[in-house]
């Protein structure tokens, strides 16, 4: 999963290898530093956050992101509530730091 900027209509996210991880653990983590919406509550930014997620998983990669709220939008508390939906967990409580392991494809049945 290469570093990066990755966007989605109003929505931006960084995604950064995690340096304050061992090093033996780089190529198996990656950091998302930060996520803006200049339109926010439109869906934009929960797209991307998917994409980036299932691009983590294609790469078998866990990613990890230290929660912090902006001064216009959302608490720590909906922050986290919010990165939970995609399979983030809490794994320090302050400053928050949150994780999300790969996930397996998910095999549905057609018919």
């Amino acid at each position: 999963m290469t570093p990066g900027l990755r966007t989605h209509k109003a929505a931006s996210l960084r995604v950064a290898i995690a340096e304050g991880l061992p090093s033996e653990m780089w190529n198996v983590t990656r950091e998302i530093l930060d996520v803006h919406s200049t339109n926010p509550r439109k869906g934009h930014a929960t797209a991307l956050l998917h994409e980036v997620c299932v691009e983590a998983d294609n790469w078998w990669m866990t990613l990890i992101v230290q929660v912090r709220p902006f001064d216009d939008g959302m608490t720590l508390e909906q922050l986290a509530r919010w990165y939970s939906r995609f399979g983030f967990n809490v794994v320090q409580e302050s400053p928050c730091l949150m994780a999300r392991s790969p996930q397996p494809p998910k095999i549905e049945r057609i018919h």
